[in-house]
């Protein structure tokens, strides 16, 4: 097996699930902005500031934040999965150059 499809193996084999992660990425805001409006039809009496404060005590709301924080992580770390493997394809294709350069410069 040649370094390349070594390479783009890992890439197949890392992207299947990729589309889910990146939906749970897109929804993850949505939720937390629902999670908010909803708690906040619920705030005790007081000023725009307690009542935001006290929305964010909730463990609603906590763990809606929880879930924003672990869906960016995982697709962020997807993506720079991603970036490493294209890298590594793009240095394959140098070194193949460079070698197609040598072999004619040898000629």
């Amino acid at each position: 097996m040649t370094d390349i499809e070594l390479i783009l193996g890992k890439a197949r084999e890392k992207s299947e699930g990729f589309g889910e992660l990146y939906g749970r990425k897109e929804t993850a805001d949505d939720f937390l902005k629902v999670t908010y409006a909803q708690l906040y039809e619920d705030t005790p009496d007081g000023t725009v500031g307690e009542r935001d404060a006290w929305v964010k005590r909730q463990p609603e709301y906590i763990e809606a934040i929880s879930r924003k924080r672990d869906a960016y992580a995982k697709w962020k770390e997807a993506e720079t999965y991603m970036k490493i493997v294209f890298a590594e394809a793009e240095v394959w294709r140098t070194k193949c150059a460079n070698e197609r350069g040598m072999d004619r410069a040898h000629r």
